[in-house]
């Protein structure tokens, strides 16, 4: 489903990611971790044409998009939950959901996608006239994902969704990602808690100055004497 070759990009003339590869099959749930600065949301950004590329290809479904405008990788279902949540923080949880049905595809499908997200996070649904910017941190998470699930993603690209949260909300967050998985959605999860990251994904990358340095499935990487030293620990 994603497909992407030899990228390059970075910010004026710092260059952070030094020719990524790594793939995304339809239905599978693949998780990218790697320490502070190695290039995680820089990747994700210009994936989704928020920042552009200096070399490279990005395949989506079969197609070429790296020299798309954001919106039309939008329509394509390739749909982005950034870090830090950016919601409406003065508009209600139901506004900002319904923002969410931006393509023509969503708000046909409006209704039943705000019954998936409010099965998903039931707490959303009592909460739905609540403004947004009221919330807790964990709450306006849940918001954020809900608003990605009703652009009627094909692939759904969620950046740190535990960044700032208790250890309490952030076994919530993974659990209901793990729900989302279960939905036959395909995600690509970029995550700082690498242990959980990795116990939850089919497959996952390690990324490290701006490269791909290490590659494998949940159960040959959680043996990884290289990668247990480095990030999850013994």
């Amino acid at each position: 489903m994603l497909a992407v070759s030899g990228l390059q990009a970075g910010y004026g003339n710092l260059q952070v990611l030094r020719g990524v590869e790594f793939t995304v099959k339809k239905g599978e749930f693949v998780s990218l971790i790697g320490s502070n600065g190695a290039g995680k949301t820089t990747l994700l950004r210009t994936i989704s044409a928020l920042i552009k590329r200096s070399a490279g290809v990005v395949e989506f479904d079969g197609e070429r998009i790296e020299g798309l405008a954001q919106d039309a990788i939008v329509k394509r279902g390739l749909i982005h939950v950034p870090e830090g949540r950016k919601l409406f923080s003065d508009m209600s949880v139901l506004e900002n959901l319904e923002l969410g049905a931006y393509t023509k595809e969503a708000r046909k499908k409006k209704k039943e996608n705000l019954e998936l997200c409010y099965e998903l996070f039931p707490i959303l649904k009592e909460r739905v006239h609540q403004i947004a910017g009221t919330m807790s941190g964990g709450q306006q998470q849940m918001v954020a994902i809900a608003r990605g699930l009703m652009s009627c993603p094909k692939l759904l690209i969620l950046d740190e969704p535990s960044i700032g949260l208790s250890p309490l909300l952030t076994k919530q967050v993974f659990e209901i990602i793990e729900q989302i998985k279960g939905k036959g959605v395909t995600v690509l999860l970029v995550e700082q808690n690498a242990k959980q990251a990795v116990a939850l994904a089919d497959r996952s990358y390690v990324l490290e100055n701006g490269r791909i340095v290490l590659e494998g499935t949940r159960e040959e990487l959680l043996h990884n004497d290289q990668l247990k030293a480095a990030y999850l620990g013994h």
